[in-house]
């Protein structure tokens, strides 16, 4: 009996393999084709937030506002750009408001990571930076629901629309 107690003592210690804590990485860059050479440049500097699927609600909210002017068949082009564009715009300020799990900024290569992460979860890794005409830029993306000691590596373009695919 006592043999089995220390044996169950020690399973005691061990943590769980769902708490098994997982980790996100990536790199940003932009995509550009100039005299049909393609070149990628990393987004250096880039402010990251990570949220929980719960916590970036109010930002999903925003892109789904923009996606559906741009789904209406009848919609006027004009109004639904400037509807996309005060959204995006809300969106940047919206974002730094939002309560983070976690923030990172890219390094020289645009590359970040985000460890120690609860698995089950679903996170949003969204950055936000001015472009050089002073314009917000929001660069999203989304993970799958983390599996315990799951190791993700995400590409993120900042070619792509802010409101997703």
């Amino acid at each position: 009996m006592l043999a089995g107690a220390a044996l169950f003592a020690g399973q005691a210690k061990r943590p769980p393999a769902e708490f098994s804590p997982a980790s996100v990485r990536g790199r940003v860059a932009v995509f550009e084709t100039i005299n049909r050479k393609a070149t990628t440049t990393p987004v250096r500097d880039l402010q990251l937030y990570l949220f929980t699927a719960e916590a970036g609600k109010p930002f999903e909210e925003l892109q789904r506002k923009c996606r559906r002017a741009m789904a209406q068949p009848k919609a006027d082009p004009v109004a639904t750009y400037q509807l996309c564009e005060r959204a995006l715009a809300e969106a940047f300020d919206l974002i730094p408001t939002l309560p983070a799990t976690a923030t990172a900024r890219t390094d020289r290569e645009g590359s970040f990571h985000f460890d120690n992460l609860a698995s089950g979860r679903q996170y949003h890794v969204i950055g936000v930076k001015r472009d050089e005409a002073g314009s917000p830029v929001v660069i999203v993306a989304k993970t799958p629901r983390l599996l315990p000691g799951q190791k993700l590596t995400l590409e993120l373009s900042e070619n792509e629309p802010w409101t997703g695919r």
